[in-house]
């Protein structure tokens, strides 16, 4: 990506206000209130990342909380039922509007027939090592999983 400098500072301004704007940051209840105020609000964001990173509470609330006034944490799981959105990985777990749902498909078929990076170089024995203590221990956290992995720095230390 390049980047152009701007250094003009009334053209700064002007772009910084055009993103904010865009991003519903500017005005007190671009999308409404409530319920529908977030349902308006993610069709227009079009992604919404969600993070369970919770300082005060979980990130993707926020995006909703500072664009929509009387937003509630639990209105994300109602839309689920609703039906307005659903979650998908789109570059990272993310709720998206349910009007997008017909462009994940093609990649959810790619999957279950094999044809993705997510099962073809699939380990079907730790798969069943996995499953096998999930239905003696029930749900379980990825760091009570033992490895034998050596581990590397940064983010992406993923386990098999």
């Amino acid at each position: 990506m390049t980047m152009i400098e701007i250094k003009h500072p009334q053209e700064q301004a002007r772009l910084r206000r055009l993103a904010l704007a865009a991003q519903g940051l500017l005005q007190t209840q671009p999308y409404g209130r409530g319920l529908a105020g977030a349902r308006k609000a993610i069709n227009h964001l079009g992604y919404v990342q969600i993070d369970t990173i919770s300082v005060v509470e979980r990130a993707h609330h926020h995006v909703f909380y500072s664009r929509v006034p009387k937003f509630k944490p639990a209105m994300t799981n109602q839309m689920l039922l609703n039906g307005d959105i659903f979650e998908y990985w789109a570059h990272a777990a993310a709720f998206l509007p349910i009007t997008d749902f017909r462009f994940s498909l093609p990649y959810k078929h790619a999957i279950k027939s094999g044809q993705t990076h997510w099962y073809r170089n699939r380990d079907t024995k730790l798969m069943g090592e996995l499953l096998a203590r999930i239905r003696s221990d029930g749900p379980i956290r990825a760091r009570d999983i033992e490895t034998n992995t050596t581990k590397r720095a940064g983010w992406w230390d993923w386990k098999p």
